[in-house]
């Protein structure tokens, strides 16, 4: 039989056998509980069915995918963001992944460090969510993408449970060894309530020392809840910049799955 031949039988049957087992096809994108890219929002707007807190709204200035995206505007601390809260959040239920790209103006605020003492931070969060603790049943803000920033300007990530009430938060932190980008970077988080499971990735690559992982009903050092009531996206320090000195940020594409969604642009 010529090899010409011999090639289109063995093309042939491999096709046919891929058709046959659905694992031989590429795997079928996260299904989006929700998706923000902002480019049918009106400039200096934000999208309808949030919230917002602070000075934020939808810019043309920069995008990552399409033409507009959502400008975090400067202030010496406070939060400037916004809120989704309802079905869409409740879907989620006690696990999801989540999604979204940011860049930050440089250079960035810097802490000065009081006379007398030997450190200082500002700590900012970027993605947190409210519920209500598994432990202990009371209201708590978890920052799913946090750092802290030291008077050198490099962060620290964390995972970081502040109570409402009077008991102490806690946090997992790495090394103070990152940078603030004005580049696009990817950024993703997944909880997981049954297994009280933290995990944070930057552009794609696993930040394990920010991750917690304590094991189905192990709430203590984690308190992953069974809902979330709120996720809240923008820029929040809690510490004053110093004099002349702000945080402008922009975050674009954010997105909700029950999977992981990866880096494609919706």
């Amino acid at each position: 039989m010529p090899t010409m031949k011999i090639s289109a039988l063995l093309a042939s049957a491999f096709l046919t056998l891929a058709l046959a087992h659905p694992t031989a096809r590429a795997a079928e994108p996260a299904k989006l509980v929700l998706s923000e890219d902002f480019d049918s929002t009106p400039v200096g707007e934000i999208p309808t069915g949030f919230t917002k807190a602070g000075a934020v709204g939808v810019t043309e200035e920069t995008a990552h995918s399409g033409k507009k995206c959502l400008r975090i505007e400067p202030a010496v601390k406070g939060g400037r963001k916004i809120i989704k809260q309802g079905p869409e959040i409740t879907a989620l239920g006690g696990e999801h992944w989540g999604r979204l790209y940011m860049k930050v103006k440089l250079p960035t605020p810097v802490p000065v460090i009081p006379e007398g003492k030997k450190s200082a931070v500002i700590h900012s969060t970027i993605v947190e969510g409210t519920a209500k603790s598994p432990l202990f049943n009371d209201p708590i803000a978890l920052r799913l993408v946090s750092s802290c920033t030291s008077p050198k300007g490099t962060s620290t990530y964390l995972f970081n449970v502040q109570p409402k009430k009077e008991r102490k938060e806690f946090s997992q932190s790495t090394k103070s060894i990152y940078h603030y980008s004005d580049q696009w970077t990817l950024v993703e988080w997944h909880v997981d309530h049954a297994t009280q499971t933290f995990q944070l990735f930057l552009d794609g690559k696993e930040i394990t020392d920010a991750g917690v992982s304590k094991g189905a009903g192990h709430f203590e050092g984690a308190e992953i809840p069974a809902v979330f009531e709120t996720l809240s996206f923008g820029w929040t320090n809690y510490q004053a910049a110093p004099e002349g000195q702000s945080f402008t940020a922009w975050i674009d594409d954010i997105a909700l799955s029950k999977e992981r969604i990866g880096g494609s642009n919706k």
